[in-house]
């Protein structure tokens, strides 16, 4: 990324009305895909005739995730080419329209369609603030995606609660809170030109081969599977825990946003804390531990009958998304060249929210196996070898500190 003769070539400096825009797009993840999330009961009885209706309405609250993945790194590219605000201000617009569209859709495929649309508007300002951030100093950068990620959890603190409350006049309003996206145009319109566009990359440094040179490899092939089952984690909450309340016969929506409240709660707290957490273990200590306590807090909510109990595995759940998810970004950022970080973002971000097209299928196969509460327990499972097997290499010494080093070079 360019550097500004405030920042250096250590990384740019931004006034606090840029970070604010930046910061500020960390809302839209959790408004723009999770948002339908407590509606979905809703939704499948108000379409009951429709073919294939409960696949389709789980799809309603994932789609977006795979339009995303397909978006995300086509938004790297153009933001390395035209910068963030010229990416950021069309995408926003795209993103209010195709979000609030359901509002007044009276058909299933039609919605399907709005929510592809808005995936790929998302991808755009997803991939051009971490870009963003990412080109800022190093000495706050990291604070900075934690920042971002709290953003996303205080939207839903607030979110979840008030989709539960507008969800008693029926299950349309609920995506009007997608038009969030318009008072954004503006802090967004104070940010450089420049800021995002990728540096030319030096055929003679990389030629000494001081400079990673591609952009796939082994780690970033590791890291895309474990971003991938971070973003089907991320569904947990607040796409199958309603649908697993009501299947214990708890259907009022104030009470469905209870679990999904509180673990976004528990997630703004967790993600402050990213930075100093990255300081203390690391990106692959970062990662082993979130994934044994995800893996922990899955099964346990699963195995449970007990509202409290179950909330409790979903709060631990949640808090350790948050972890994941900007760890996500900068491991993508170590283990990559200079000036393809916004590829690598978009590519890691993208496979982790496109991972979520293929879960409900993956789900679908777990609940004919073991039921719904066997979806909880297997796929905490799942985290908690994967998570084990990461926490002895790190113990050990071993990947961890290869990331590290190379993030250090970076």
């Amino acid at each position: 990324m360019h550097g500004n003769a405030a920042g250096g070539t250590d990384g740019v400096t931004l006034p606090r009305m840029g970070i604010f825009a930046l910061l500020a797009c960390g809302m839209f993840t959790t408004v723009g895909l999770f948002s339908p999330g407590l509606v979905l009961p809703q939704i499948e009885r108000a379409f009951a005739g429709t073919p294939h209706v409960v696949l389709m309405t789980e799809l309603v609250g994932t789609l977006a995730g795979f339009a995303f993945a397909l978006g995300a790194p086509i938004a790297g590219a153009l933001i390395a080419r035209f910068g963030c605000r010229a990416v950021f201000l069309p995408a926003l617009l795209l993103f209010a329209a195709a979000g609030a569209a359901p509002a007044i859709l009276d058909s299933l495929w039609a919605i399907l369609a709005a929510r592809v649309v808005l995936g790929l508007a998302l991808s755009a300002i997803f991939t051009g603030s971490l870009a963003g951030l990412g080109a800022l100093r190093s000495d706050i950068r990291m604070g900075m995606f934690g920042w971002f990620s709290v953003v996303g959890g205080a939207t839903a603190i607030l979110l979840f609660p008030l989709i539960g409350v507008i969800g008693h006049h029926g299950w349309r309003l609920a995506f009007l809170v997608n038009l969030l996206a318009l008072p954004v145009l503006l802090p967004v319109l104070m940010l450089p030109r420049w800021l995002g566009v990728a540096a030319p990359r030096d055929p003679a440094v990389a030629q000494t081969g001081q400079v990673r040179s591609g952009l796939i490899g082994p780690a970033m092939a590791f890291l895309l599977l474990i971003a991938a089952l971070a973003g089907m984690g991320m569904l947990i909450g607040p796409i199958y825990a309603p649908l697993y309340l009501a299947q214990l016969g708890i259907t009022d929506t104030k009470l469905l946003a209870v679990p999904v409240t509180i673990g976004s709660v528990a997630a703004v707290a967790a993600s402050a804390c990213y930075g100093r957490a990255h300081r203390a273990m690391g990106l692959y200590g970062v990662w082993a531990v979130s994934m044994l306590a995800m893996g922990a807090g899955l099964a346990i909510a699963g195995t449970s009958t007990s509202m409290p109990i179950f909330t409790a595995g979903v709060v631990v759940s949640g808090a350790m998304v948050a972890i994941m998810a900007p760890n996500v970004s900068a491991t993508a950022m170590a283990i990559s060249p200079p000036h393809l970080s916004a590829q690598a973002i978009g590519l890691a971000n993208g496979v982790m929210f496109g991972a979520q097209l293929a879960f409900p299928f993956i789900a679908a196969w777990m609940r004919g196996v073991a039921g719904l509460s066997g979806l909880f327990i297997l796929f905490g499972l799942v985290l908690l070898a994967i998570g084990a097997g990461l926490g002895v290499r790190a113990l050990l010494g071993r990947g961890g500190a290869a990331y590290d080093n190379q993030e250090r070079q970076a």
